[in-house]
């Protein structure tokens, strides 16, 4: 009996026999569908995140026999950035038969941070409100456009919330348009800065930009004046009758644009 104790733990993985985690990897190919799970989260975080996990995530979000691992897979697919995963992913939800995996990709979709800004991702979440069978993936296409926020699909909802056979596809959708209707709101201007004393003193008074120094200099010295370029030039012409030239911020007015 102890020699056969001795051969196991002799044949055992060197990981498991000193303790080690199994990587994403190994938990990848793991019998217990919560294990793989867990591997294709992982798998789209550094520092496992690659093009090898990129294709095994892919594999895993059309082909594993279990729902919940071709869903955790097609959100993990969802970190890569790329047309190349919208398009993978907008296979699956036109050929994924489980309602639930699709209505769980057009959600993380949604929030996905990698594809916030595509237009792809808006337009295949408006075909699934569109054109998906199932009533509760519309409805959660119709809150992932309101999410999105983007006016491209204002058509989208705007004809969900009148011609849907379901009363609650068309109520989200409605409230979709409401959201996208929205102007959005303009960006406050910025407030132009304050003009400075220009007989504040230098050394003394601040003089910042698009003011500067101007100093003129000649037969006489004249006090140094806080003033933009274009007003330093029509002083240093001015002064010019007296033999007296400017500059501004200690530079030659001819090379300040």
């Amino acid at each position: 009996m102890r020699a056969l104790l001795l051969a196991a733990a002799l044949l055992a993985p060197l990981g498991a026999r000193a303790g080690k985690a199994p990587s994403p990897w190994e938990l990848l190919e793991s019998a217990e569908p919560a294990e793989r799970a867990a591997a294709c989260a992982e798998l789209a975080r550094p520092p496992h995140q690659s093009t090898a996990s990129y294709a095994a995530l892919s594999r895993a979000m059309r082909d594993d026999l279990s729902d919940r691992v071709r869903l955790a897979a097609g959100v993990a697919t969802l970190a890569f950035p790329g047309g190349a995963t919208l398009a993978a992913v907008e296979g699956v939800l036109k050929t994924e038969p489980g309602a639930e995996i699709r209505r769980g990709l057009i959600v993380a979709l949604a929030t996905a941070p990698a594809h916030a800004d595509n237009p792809d991702a808006t337009r295949m979440i408006a075909a699934a409100l569109a054109d998906d069978a199932d009533k509760g993936v519309r409805r959660a296409a119709a809150a992932a456009l309101a999410t999105r926020n983007d006016p491209a699909a204002v058509g989208a909802v705007r004809r969900a919330s009148a011609d849907d056979a379901d009363k609650g596809v068309r109520e989200a959708a409605a409230r979709a348009f409401s959201v996208l209707s929205i102007p959005p709101k303009a960006k406050p201007k910025k407030k132009a800065p304050k003009r400075p004393d220009p007989e504040g003193v230098k050394g003394h008074d601040a003089c910042p930009l698009p003011w500067g120094w101007c100093e003129c200099s000649g037969v006489v010295r004249v006090r140094p004046q806080c003033l933009t370029t274009k007003e330093c030039r029509t002083r240093n012409a001015e002064m010019q009758h007296y033999n007296v030239s400017c500059t501004w911020n200690g530079s030659d007015l001819g090379s300040v644009e």
